[in-house]
């Protein structure tokens, strides 16, 4: 799973800041508390674009009001477009359309003090890592949210611009003033990754799926996408709302995250269903598909064993469009080379095509 780079909250009242970092990954760990007054911050940084943070707490807080949310254009913060607003009064995820004007930027003097930021190369303060950044705030606040863990949804994780000029021995890595431009690389690694995902029905990120809507069935049900990391809701509608359903095997029901299967632990029914057996029910009129679930999907980077193989079929991939699309003659060495390029074109992708048959799932449904 992909870690936050770097995570603050902004103390106001210490005029500091604290690093959630660690407390951000470690889910064993002491929940630690987040904007616990009006003009504290929080701010969330990653060396590449990302479109989605999801929160864990301990303790829901209460803000009242939804949060702000923004993001550094290079001469200012500005309001981020949301997609889907999280006000940290439940795990969740917040979700935005990424701006086309997101600058890197380091956080020295954007606060009253620089205190605590992390220094060095890989730092936030003076010469470190400038990373491209999400602040939240809020207007009121009533309880404040204890966080168990947070991470970032990359807009890319299989490899990486600097992986693809390494593997392609390139003289120089992809910049700003490269053929191709190290924004068209990502883009293009955007592109192979959506490839891979709808081949294979699996990710090795986290995605965000929203109120998807299921057909009752008194047993349980079998999610769309596993393995999951959190299933953030389960209701049922009930002929006027959806009522939320409790997680836990002496509640409602209970998740194998592994499979995605979701058994029900209490015999409930649903007015308005219709049968062909004493097993399988199915809802009518407004009863149909009746079950809403809202989850966070995707393999593990650090556990899979298949994550090594996605990289290497990805880097492959990508290497292929940009030898195949772009003018690489000043940036690749010409050599004695057994191969033509255009040989090695053919068998990466001949090798990626192969492989990515090992990838693919069969989805069959358990009860």
């Amino acid at each position: 799973m992909r870690s936050w780079d770097s995570i603050y909250l902004w103390d106001n009242s210490a005029s500091a800041y604290v690093d959630l970092e660690f407390a951000a990954a470690d889910l064993a760990g002491a929940a630690t508390s987040l904007i616990g007054q009006t003009t504290d911050k929080i701010y969330m940084g990653l060396d590449q674009k990302f479109d989605s943070v999801f929160f864990e707490l301990d303790t829901k807080g209460s803000y009242v009001a939804t949060p702000d949310y923004e993001y550094y254009n290079g001469t200012a913060w500005k309001n981020l477009p949301l997609i889907k607003t999280y006000a940290f009064d439940a795990d969740g995820v917040a979700q935005w359309r990424m701006p086309n004007d997101w600058a890197t930027v380091l956080l020295t003097g954007v606060e009253a003090s620089n205190t605590n930021l992390k220094t060095g190369a890989a730092g936030d303060h003076t010469s470190g890592t400038a990373r491209y950044w999400i602040r939240v705030s809020c207007s009121t606040v009533s309880t404040a949210a204890t966080m168990k863990r947070s991470f970032p949804f990359p807009s890319y994780n299989y490899t990486t611009p600097t992986k693809i000029a390494a593997f392609l021995q390139l003289r120089q890595n992809f910049s700003t003033t490269t053929s191709p431009s190290i924004a068209e690389v990502e883009d293009i690694i955007r592109r192979i990754e959506s490839r891979i995902e709808r081949y294979t029905t699996n990710s090795w990120r986290p995605n965000y799926r929203h109120e998807e809507l299921y057909e009752f069935s008194r047993y349980g049900l079998v999610l769309k996408r596993h393995p999951v990391i959190k299933l953030l809701e389960l209701a049922v509608y009930d002929g006027s709302s959806f009522n939320v359903l409790t997680e836990g095997r002496t509640s409602d029901f209970y998740i194998d995250n592994a499979t995605g299967v979701v058994p029900l632990t209490r015999l409930m029914s649903i007015p308005f269903t219709y049968t062909r057996s004493a097993i399988y029910t199915w809802g009518f009129g407004e009863f149909k598909r009746a079950v809403r679930v809202s989850y966070v999907w995707g393999r593990d980077e650090d556990s899979d064993v298949a994550t090594g193989l996605v990289e290497d079929i990805t880097t492959k991939l990508v290497s292929s469009d940009i030898i195949s699309n772009y003018d690489y003659t000043t940036m690749v060495p010409q050599g004695t080379d057994r191969f033509s390029l255009d040989q090695k074109v053919q068998q990466w992708r001949e090798s990626s095509e192969e492989r990515i048959e090992e990838l693919r799932t069969t989805r069959l449904w358990v009860p």
